[in-house]
């Protein structure tokens, strides 16, 4: 059997973070086994539509590295693959199920329904159509059916169970009783999702099915679909959510979770794909970091975890510090060009990667540390002072390490370090406390690049400039 997957995302919005996980997943079992992957756009739910969605889902995706073998802009041998512009399919579908006597024309309006729904409620009873339609003569419905509006309803059986042996979860069943004849194909001739992704998924030959958790109370619907057509239902998996710090699943009260977000923010994609791929998979050894190659040779659907996998940002930051180590300085200028000014100095900042490279998490970061070296720096003044220390003692030690440094022959790392050393031993403080406020007033920040190569980075020019202008602001003059 040659594997056959899709990923269908909705346009309805961003690409969410989470559905990125499900797309990991569909793309490594495709690629271990040389099979197909689909992509599919799904947008049958034509009311919550986003303009610029399927640009995001492929300018998203298109970062992360990922490539599929059919789409929209890709075609293939099932085209088109956008759910709106297959809809005599779907119709022919719901037609065919009609006449077969598994589905019906059902002609109740929105206020019937509404009423209806409202005694149920009122009634504390589950809301439900209750087949009002269903007992019309075929032959009286089919003639209403070409002046009346309707839709189509399937014909759900009255008893019995239903079930499947997910790839995830194990044995699943649900009590056939409690799903309605749900709606096929809308009034607009539009079809549900339900109907849709059954008739596509058997069209377009999926072999196997992959999705999120949150479309297996979804699946008892399927399968009646897929009986109704005398269909074979694919093996079918369901991943659990991602979750976030509260157990709940990852939504924006938890912070960014479009990878558009994370991408401005500066994190590898490389890094998103080696985290999201742990998130709810483990690979069976004490191994964490993969590239993309080594993932589709190592990911398994049953090393697949049945409970949700928790968000953790500190542990995306991990991982994205650990690749931004990886790349070459050419290859880590290349990223990070597009996030700089386009006016600071390549050559300079070229220089000055490595030393911030050991130690950023993003490179965003990274930029940020190495802000100093291209324009003035801004900082509250107390935050020059180290603590234990008073904003005039902390004044002299800058005086005294501006007099070591301006007498230096040549201003770079291996003079500065012994310098500012003896400096510190001069005052009598610990060498990370006479530091501190050099290492502010120069770069406006407490932490960053190490300090002696930041300040042969900057040069003794603008090194002694900065910290004559924070010797001023402790003393009450200057301005930050």
């Amino acid at each position: 059997m040659t594997v056959r997957v899709r990923f269908a995302p909705s346009p309805t919005g961003s690409l969410h973070i989470g559905s990125v996980r499900t797309t990991l997943y569909n793309y490594f079992f495709a690629r271990r086994h040389g099979g197909t992957l689909v992509l599919r756009i799904e947008d049958t739910d034509q009311d919550r539509l986003v303009p610029g969605a399927i640009d995001s889902i492929y300018d998203g995706l298109h970062w992360l590295g990922l490539r599929w073998d059919e789409g929209p802009r890709e075609g293939g041998p099932h085209a088109p693959y956008v759910q709106s512009e297959r809809l005599p399919r779907y119709q022919q579908a719901a037609r065919e199920l009609v006449e077969g006597g598994a589905a019906y024309f059902c002609f109740c309006s929105k206020e019937r329904l509404a009423a209806l729904r409202a005694q149920q409620a009122a009634a504390k009873q589950i809301t439900r159509y209750d087949r009002h339609c269903r007992t019309i003569p075929p032959a009286e419905a089919a003639d209403r059916a070409l002046r009346e509006p309707h839709v189509v309803r399937l014909k759900v059986p009255d008893g019995g169970t239903i079930g499947v042996d997910d790839l995830v979860y194990g044995r699943v069943e649900w009590p056939i009783e409690t799903i309605e004849d749900q709606v096929l194909l809308k009034s607009d001739g539009f079809p549900t999702y339900h109907l849709a992704v059954v008739v596509d998924d058997h069209v377009m030959g999926i072999t196997h099915v992959f999705r999120g958790e949150d479309w297996l109370p979804s699946t008892p619907k399927h399968l009646l679909i897929y009986r109704a057509f005398g269909w074979e239902v694919p093996p079918l998996a369901h991943f659990p959510n991602v979750l976030g710090p509260d157990g709940r699943k990852l939504a924006k009260r938890h912070g960014a979770t479009k990878v558009e977000q994370f991408r401005t923010d500066g994190y590898l994609p490389e890094a998103m794909v080696n985290y999201l791929s742990l998130i709810g998979w483990a690979p069976g050894t004490e191994e964490e970091v993969f590239s993309a190659e080594e993932l589709v040779a190592k990911w398994r659907i049953e090393q697949v975890q049945k409970a949700g996998g928790k968000w953790d940002r500190d542990r995306l930051d991990w991982f994205d510090g650990v690749w931004i180590r990886r790349l070459s300085i050419d290859e880590l200028l290349r990223r990070l060009d597009p996030l700089v000014p386009a006016e600071w100095d390549r050559a300079l900042l070229r220089r000055a990667l490595p030393f911030a490279q050991e130690r950023a998490k993003t490179l965003v970061e990274l930029r940020d540390q190495l802000a100093f070296l291209f324009g003035d720096v801004a900082y509250a003044t107390d935050l020059l002072v180290p603590k234990g220390h008073d904003g005039a003692a902390t004044a002299d030690a800058l005086g005294r390490s501006a007099r070591a440094l301006r007498g230096l022959a040549r201003f770079a790392h291996d003079e500065i370090e012994p310098a500012l050393r003896r400096t510190s031993d001069e005052l009598g403080w610990k060498m990370r406390d006479s530091s501190h406020p050099v290492r502010v007033a120069v770069t406006g920040r407490h932490a960053g690049p190490p300090l002696f190569d930041a300040l042969e980075l900057l040069g003794r020019e603008r090194t002694l400039e900065r910290i004559d202008r924070a010797r001023a602001l402790l003393n009450g003059g200057g301005t930050r």
